[in-house]
């Protein structure tokens, strides 16, 4: 064994990870439009590979790790992990770790073990096959040992092929204490802005209901990686037709590393046999051993097979085109996308119907002017003439520019604004104002745990000669249960894109209550086409097992308004503001400021020109230090549940 362990290619000094254990929002595209090759006749070569699985191997490998409880922050944690990077390095990979924090913000000893085979073509597009090597209660032979030794049997045998595009083998550690190993790696892959074409998660691949004469391999996903799965299960089915992948019968799969890729926009599946997961008599008990934890070598060995091919043929495939989107004027809708390798020519659709067959990768379509909503997408005709999978689909109308400034207050209509997805409704705030707005709901429960709904505003132009422009709106996010349980998991992520392409990240919130938000577009002004969208999205973990019979959420926007003033604000006072004292005014430095709210409340500086220059969310009452700013006028704003409040003051 080397001496020395490298780190991982994201590895952050614990002093600059303190206080980042919890989901942060990244301003990084993902892969949410990410689209698969098309598979249609089994690879000799890939057949090859898939006959060298030696169920031996994953028998021994659990074997050893089943010798100790594997709890994250033991001794056996770094015995397994040291263990790891010798079985990496005796294939010739060079593995390294990637150390991360728990919820104490404590580095642990032990830490994800990365082992990187690089491409040959496109080295900076990754595929990652992972698996967690700890359990906490007992051997864990089937909880994970077997999806570990099923990752180094797919590494010893992939290992000895080159490929275009990159693999990551990699075991995460703390799965079982919250995901915490995978949290940290996958917000550092973000952070890198790195391209992860897809993420196969091995977690319990070795037990199988005894009784039952035929095995069938499920799994499952979020539905920003249904994508993925569907590529994962075609080739599946054509490489073991007698072993069929299915769709979990019980809905998305949630539990498991998988999940973290997924919250950063990155495609994941989860493979193991969850399908079973409530008959299975040994799950997270001492019994948990070869024989009665693992039962089914034939289920492990088909697990890594389908492993192997997805893999093999995504590292080797070509790739539909990707980044197809759509923008528009008041005449035309613009479509444009990535060149695709080992291509002829394109063929472009819309509504499932051949308007153009190009060599070029841009359109503009001038014959859609009908004022409807169509659907786009483009088929790449490879050199053989074979066509390949279908690129994103994109949904696009002509219609003239949203006219700014802009508000709409929901009581009436969604002018300027579309609702996508089947949950939103027009409800009432109360039963005794008039006041209304658009919420969406999902229920969830053992059948469905996951689910996506958008507000996108129209496109919009802003002009050059504006100074300042803000976003704001009101929101609010309620959950409810059968049971206790007080964790929100949907978010609303607000994006902003001038091409449809590149989707960047304002910000990521909730809030149990109706609160009021503001965002600068300032970066924007001058771009001939915007568009916003708020995207509400479960891409979270929660415990099935406690039996919920369901889960309600309930997720509400008002009063959206998109402006560009740039005069200074006046004093202003409405009833919910009681009490608004900033003193000493004048001010050299500090402030203190005083309210009747008993909540927390979002606080704004503003220059005389009405320029943002200082906001703090959440802020409750107290010290408020401007020492920073240049001496002048300003005007401190207070806003909550979209009521606010200003006052000037003076800095010395």
């Amino acid at each position: 064994m080397k001496k020395t362990i490298l780190f991982a290619l994201f590895l952050i000094a614990a002093s600059t990870m303190k206080a980042q254990f919890h989901w942060e929002p990244i301003d990084h595209q993902g892969n949410r439009t990410q689209t698969y090759p098309k598979v249609t006749e089994p690879n000799p070569e890939i057949q090859a590979m898939m006959n060298q699985v030696d169920t031996a191997n994953i028998y021994n490998s659990i074997a050893w790790m089943q010798q100790f409880i594997r709890e994250a922050y033991s001794p056996e944690a770094m015995l397994t992990q040291n263990w790891l990077i010798e079985r990496y390095e005796e294939l010739g990979l060079e593995p390294s770790i990637h150390y991360f924090i728990d919820r104490h913000n404590d580095t642990l000893d032990a830490g994800n073990v990365i082992a990187i085979q690089p491409g040959t073509l496109y080295p900076d597009e990754y595929i990652i096959v992972s698996s967690h090597y700890d359990h906490n209660s007992g051997p864990g032979a089937d909880d994970n040992a077997s999806g570990t030794a099923g990752v180094l049997e797919a590494a010893r045998i992939l290992s000895q092929y080159t490929f275009k595009r990159s693999i990551i083998y990699i075991n995460f550690n703390a799965e079982e204490n919250g995901l915490y190993g995978s949290m940290g790696y996958a917000k550092d892959c973000a952070r890198q802005d790195m391209n992860i074409l897809g993420n196969f998660n091995l977690d319990m691949i070795g037990w199988y209901p005894p009784e039952l004469d035929t095995i069938k391999m499920y799994t499952a996903c979020y539905h920003l990686s249904r994508n993925l799965y569907e590529y994962y299960s075609s080739v599946a089915n054509l490489y073991l037709p007698e072993t069929p992948t299915l769709w979990l019968t019980g809905g998305e799969a949630g539990r498991g590393d998988h999940i973290r890729f997924c919250t950063y926009e990155y495609p994941a599946i989860y493979l193991g046999d969850v399908e079973y997961i409530s008959q299975h008599p040994c799950y997270h008990k001492p019994c948990d051993t070869i024989g009665s934890g693992v039962n089914n070598f034939k289920l492990a060995e088909a697990f890594v097979k389908a492993t192997i091919a997805a893999t093999a043929e995504l590292a080797n495939g070509d790739l539909p085109p990707q980044h197809f989107a759509a923008t528009c004027d008041s005449t035309t809708i613009y479509l444009r996308w990535d060149e695709a390798e080992n291509t002829s020519h394109y063929r472009l659709f819309r509504d499932d119907v051949l308007i153009a067959e190009l060599t070029d990768t841009a359109f503009e379509d001038n014959e859609a002017y009908d004022g409807q909503m169509h659907d786009y997408y483009v088929v790449a005709v490879k050199t053989d003439g074979t066509e390949n999978n279908e690129s994103n689909h994109e949904k696009m109308m002509v219609s003239p520019a949203l006219p700014l400034p802009f508000n709409n207050d929901f009581n009436d209509n969604t002018r300027g604004i579309r609702l996508l997805g089947d949950n939103w409704q027009h409800l009432q705030k109360t039963e005794d104002e008039d006041d209304y707005y658009w919420g969406t709901r999902a229920s969830h429960n053992k059948d469905t745990n996951g689910f996506i709904s958008v507000a996108e505003t129209d496109w919009f132009s802003i002009p050059s000669e504006v100074s300042n422009v803000t976003l704001s709106f009101d929101f609010f996010a309620i959950a409810t249960f059968n049971y206790n349980f007080d964790k929100m998991y949907g978010r609303f992520n607000i994006q902003v894109s001038t091409d449809r392409v590149h989707w960047h990240l304002l910000d990521a919130i909730y809030s149990r209550n109706w609160k009021h938000v503001e965002y600068s577009l300032n970066d924007y002004i001058g771009e001939p086409f915007v568009q916003l969208r708020i995207l509400i999205e479960d891409v979270e973990n929660y415990d099935l097992e406690k039996k919920v019979s369901s889960i309600y959420y309930l997720y509400g926007i008002d009063n959206l308004t998109i402006d560009f003033s740039s005069v200074s604000l006046p004093e202003t006072n409405y009833e919910l503001f009681t009490s608004f004292e900033i003193c000493p005014n004048p001010t050299v430095s500090q402030v203190e400021i005083h309210t009747d709210l008993s909540d927390p409340y979002l606080l704004g500086v503003y220059n005389l020109m009405g320029i943002k220059v200082m906001e703090f969310h959440d802020f409750n009452d107290g010290n408020l230090d401007i020492s920073t700013l240049p001496s002048g006028v300003y005007f401190i704003k207070a806003t909550q549940f979209g009521k606010s409040i200003s006052k000037r003051i003076i800095k010395q």
